[in-house]
């Protein structure tokens, strides 16, 4: 039987600084991340994981903490073969397993959306042959075809995607409804058939979710405080708390143990991060370990009603998109009271402190005042740490490696003027 490997192309560089800790199939959109998405289709399979060779430590520690059993950057010699499939995939219709040698192809890029390949032809491949582009050459004499998947090219592409990938992902995930949790007297639930609260999980009083539009996906150990309205498609994560009087309108996908408040609409946010306060986001995509200050706000829309144009590094992109917001890379801090005009990108491990005007593109590894000067990784790892402790965790050797790796890697971003 053949096994699966998901595999990053050169594709990635579009999609940093939320990247650089993980590998694009990581990224999340709807209620699974792209990997779970790819799987789904194919239950039971031994599964590989192509990825950059910096990444490749993280996603064996991460491996071992989630209990998965899966090669990193290495294929099983025993496999009969491989179906090789491209992580940045959102959307596409799954081919089989098994069958013949053969090579799916964009239509719209022609780059490698999938491969599937004999035992003898997978001996030629390395994760580097993927990641540098030169897969395809390899695979020169295997026959061709066009497809038409969506493939995530930047953060955009997964924002625009998350309210139906909501949608999609609560019809993979239906044997998963029903309420589970406690609901308090007085809360309104609108269409609850639509709605699923894991075990453990608390909506107190005065609180609405209304799944008539989409459905609600609250998962185990939730805490929703008082007077809150929840209007779905929306997904909230294992351990997450949502603080009173807080607004989650279509799209909020808040990841596991995050902190949220205030006005969220169409963004995404992974573990870990926090924005508690008053202030409005939407339409963005945030990392792991960000902290939003209190009365932070997003704009998502220009005064002209046109396209919002996004710097990602040295190049200027129309996005096409009249709502977008912002994309914040992990363990990034942001001062109170700071204000984002739309399409900003702020790198990994920045700290902005408000109430100035914020460039619209902010390099990773900044520390982001009336002026932009380098955050040193010293006292980068330092904040790490002590975040990390607050929610009972440590900075592994792994992790530490990491920082240190992506402070190389960003050295010549570094040097780029901000946009304004």
């Amino acid at each position: 039987m053949n096994g699966i490997c998901i595999f990053e192309d050169s594709g990635y560089e579009g999609l940093l600084p939320l990247v650089y800790t993980r590998p694009v199939y990581r990224l999340r959109s709807g209620i699974l991340n792209l990997e779970e998405k790819i799987l789904h289709s194919y239950p039971g399979v031994n599964v590989s994981l192509f990825c950059r060779d910096y990444l490749k430590d993280v996603l064996e520690e991460e491996n071992k903490y989630r209990q998965v059993t899966c090669k990193i950057n290495n294929l099983d010699a025993e496999a009969e073969g491989y179906l090789f499939v491209n992580g940045r995939i959102l959307e596409w219709e799954p081919v089989p397993l098994e069958g013949p040698e053969e090579v799916g192809i964009s239509s719209a890029s022609g780059g490698l959306v999938y491969g599937r390949l004999g035992r003898e032809r997978c001996k030629e491949l390395v994760a580097k042959d993927f990641v540098e582009g030169k897969a395809l050459k390899k695979l020169e004499g295997v026959p061709k075809r066009e497809v038409s998947p969506v493939l995530v090219r930047y953060f955009w592409d997964i924002v625009k995607h998350n309210r139906e990938e909501i949608k999609r992902d609560w019809e993979r995930l239906f044997k998963h409804r029903g309420i589970n949790g406690r609901i308090y007297e007085h809360v309104s639930l609108l269409n609850p058939g639509n709605i699923f609260v894991g075990k453990g999980s608390r909506i107190k009083p005065g609180c609405v979710l209304d799944a008539e539009d989409g459905p609600i996906y609250i998962a185990e150990e939730v805490l929703v405080q008082p007077n809150t309205t929840i209007i779905g498609p929306v997904y909230i994560g294992k351990g997450a708390i949502v603080r009173p009087s807080s607004s989650l309108r279509e799209g909020s996908n808040i990841g596991e143990y995050c902190r949220v408040g205030g006005e969220i609409s169409n963004s995404i946010l992974h573990s870990y991060s926090n924005k508690q306060h008053e202030g409005f986001l939407g339409d963005s995509y945030i990392g792991s370990w960000v902290n939003i200050g209190a009365g932070t706000t997003v704009s998502n829309l220009k005064n002209t009603y046109g396209n919002i144009r996004v710097q990602v590094a040295d190049q200027t992109i129309d996005s096409g998109e009249t709502f977008l917001g912002i994309a914040i890379g992990d363990h990034t801090k942001v001062g109170i009271d700071s204000s984002f005009s739309a399409g900003g990108i702020v790198g990994f491990c920045c700290n902005v402190i408000g109430r100035f005007p914020v460039p619209r593109f902010i390099s990773s590894f900044s520390w982001c005042t009336e002026r932009v000067q380098t955050y040193h990784l010293d006292n980068a790892l330092e904040v790490a740490r002590r975040t990390m402790s607050r929610r009972e965790k440590t900075l592994s050797p792994v992790e530490e490696a990491l920082f240190q790796k992506i402070h190389e890697l960003t050295q010549e971003v570094r040097g780029m003027p901000p946009y304004i």
